[in-house]
């Protein structure tokens, strides 16, 4: 699905991925997508959400309080910062891995350990280089699917947008099941009652579905 993402679709991601980095979160989920949109990268979809009264600094600072709540997704431990007590830069490591055996070697060699059975030293265990979580998984697959009913090929802010917003509007978790909550509980995750980019909008007075359905009605009249 990454492949699909526009050049400004991309940017949107990468400032995802740093602002869950600037912040010390351990996953990657639609409240930090959010935080990418409200950069001047995501072009009509800052704009969307600036027109509604939320900007880059206030949903930051929105999600810095519910950090300090405990509202966001927990994890037991965090073994990269156990590493770095003693020496051990996880991100040191890895960049040495693919520069000596390709840049999809750890991803590979994470995949095919997780597909062992326990016995064998395999089984759904996260390790510190499987890199962050992607809790924003289904946001980015409603965004595909947006595109998809648009006849787009790319993945535009646009979309990443609508996908966030779907995904805020529906109840937490929706599309997780019995076995993906156990899958989390088995990497040490775990997930609050609601999403923290429902909060952040919420805190200003914003519906995502409303949000959504005048996203979509506008591309609708759009040339």
């Amino acid at each position: 699905m990454w492949d699909r993402l526009t050049p400004e679709g991309r940017r949107v991601m990468h400032a995802a991925l740093d602002a869950a980095e600037e912040l010390g979160h351990g996953y990657i989920g639609d409240e930090h997508v959010l935080l990418g949109l409200l950069g001047d990268d995501a072009g009509p979809a800052q704009r969307f959400l600036h027109e509604h009264g939320l900007d880059l600094a206030a949903a930051r600072t929105d999600l810095a309080r519910l950090t300090a709540e405990g509202g966001i997704p927990q994890s037991r431990g965090d073994d990269a910062a156990t590493l770095r007590t003693v020496g051990i830069d996880v991100g040191q490591v890895e960049r040495k891995l693919k520069a000596a055996f390709g840049p999809d070697a750890v991803g590979e060699a994470v995949w095919r350990a997780s597909r062992r059975p326990w016995w064998r030293g395999g089984g759904r265990r996260r390790n510190p280089l499987c890199g962050k979580p992607f809790f924003a998984k289904r946001a980015l697959a409603l965004a595909i699917e947006y595109a998809d009913n648009q006849g787009r090929r790319g993945i535009g802010p646009e979309h990443l947008l609508y996908g966030v917003l779907q995904d805020a509007a529906d109840p937490y978790g929706t599309g997780l099941g019995r076995r993906g909550r156990k899958h989390l509980t088995q990497l040490g995750w775990s997930i609050g009652a609601s999403n923290p980019a429902t909060e952040i909008l919420a805190a200003h007075g914003l519906d995502p579905a409303r949000l959504q359905a005048e996203l979509s009605a506008q591309r609708g009249a759009a040339p």
